[in-house]
């Protein structure tokens, strides 16, 4: 389990990891039940810069600026670029075969602009505007999406990197993943955490079946879409739980 844990953090995030850990593909598969808890790993970072930021300003909307900044420093853009890809491919009306082609150009098209531009607008107004509870609890929920696409999904294409994660996972790894957002979920925000852990597993689903139609499965492009998307959502019932 720890070194599935470290696999996850050296893969998925930018935090060193000072122990040799070899990597394969079949070792990560295994260790995406255990991506809500890298959430958490995150949650407590952002949870820090919060606290941080509101020392040295009273300005919600800059703290929220600085918290994105500090998100992206720690994790990457990996999963924003599936964002801003599967919008690319989704909304380009095109075949199923084309929009697996947009979705794997390296350029951003037009959708995928504009669905960024809304994505960070959205999440800084959000995050000024969220208990800070919320800023720990949207990294782990947003990582069970992926846990759940991976165990629950298939894939749309013939071959690729994420294929492998989806094949070493099953409903069984969901079950675990669940369990141990839920626990996460409730020592933070108790049963309100549970009642948005369940509207984001609604969420979850209604977006792999969405997109299933479309393209016929699931991609790596499509699960970065799912984190951020659940995000969001974390974040907006946050604030109307306020």
């Amino acid at each position: 389990m720890i070194k599935q844990f470290l696999i996850l953090i050296q893969f998925m995030t930018r935090i060193p990891v000072f122990v040799n850990v070899e990597y394969d593909e079949e070792k990560l598969g295994k260790s995406i039940k255990y991506f809500p808890l890298v959430g958490a790993v995150i949650g407590i970072f952002l949870f820090g810069i919060n606290f941080l930021a509101g020392k040295v300003t009273e300005n919600r909307q800059i703290i929220a600026v600085i918290i994105v900044i500090a998100e992206i420093f720690i994790t990457g853009i990996l999963h924003i670029d599936g964002l801003a890809d599967t919008f690319d491919g989704l909304f380009s009306y095109a075949k199923k075969e084309r929009m697996l082609e947009i979705m794997k150009d390296s350029r951003i098209g037009t959708n995928g602009a504009v669905v960024l531009i809304l994505y960070f607008i959205t999440k800084i107004i959000l995050l000024s505007e969220v208990k800070s509870e919320y800023i720990l609890l949207y990294p782990i929920i947003s990582r069970l999406s992926t846990s759940m696409n991976a165990g629950l999904g298939e894939y749309a294409r013939k071959d690729g990197m994420s294929n492998g994660i989806i094949e070493k996972n099953g409903p069984k790894e969901v079950v675990i993943s669940v369990v141990i957002t839920a626990v996460l979920s409730f020592l933070i925000l108790k049963i309100k955490g549970l009642g948005v852990l369940a509207a984001a597993i609604v969420f979850i689903l209604i977006f792999m079946r969405n997109v299933k139609k479309k393209i016929g499965g699931i991609t790596g492009d499509t699960m970065g879409a799912s984190l951020e998307l659940t995000s969001i959502l974390i974040l907006l019932t946050g604030v109307i739980l306020k």
